[in-house]
């Protein structure tokens, strides 16, 4: 579900992408619990759909939940880490909080 919801983001239809990443974040949070890495990346897809949707506050909030569980569970030098901190120092520019915004960017 994840994958499909990835080529409608390619395809810019995020509206439909957003109801495939709605059923993997509901599945993997059912099957895998609210702490595993897997779960985390539905999070962060479900950042990306509000971010191509101009929601950033939104966005922004999946990033973070992202980045908890990332902490937790990967640690801060792992690639996804690395990636989930770009997107919520981008959220935080597109918010006009630019400050924020250094503190995630590398």
């Amino acid at each position: 579900l994840g994958n499909i919801g990835n080529l409608y983001i390619d395809l810019r239809m995020p509206t439909k992408a957003l109801g495939y990443y709605l059923r993997c974040e509901a599945i993997r949070k059912t099957s895998l619990g609210e702490s595993h890495p897997a779960y985390a990346s539905a999070l962060k897809n479900m950042g990306v759909v509000y971010s191509h949707l101009g929601e950033f506050t939104k966005a922004l909030d999946y990033y973070l939940q992202c980045e908890a569980i990332e902490r937790a569970s990967l640690g801060e030098s792992h690639p996804s880490s690395a990636t989930t901190f770009e997107y919520i120092a981008g959220a935080y520019d597109c918010l006009g909080e630019h400050t924020k915004a250094l503190d995630y960017y590398f």
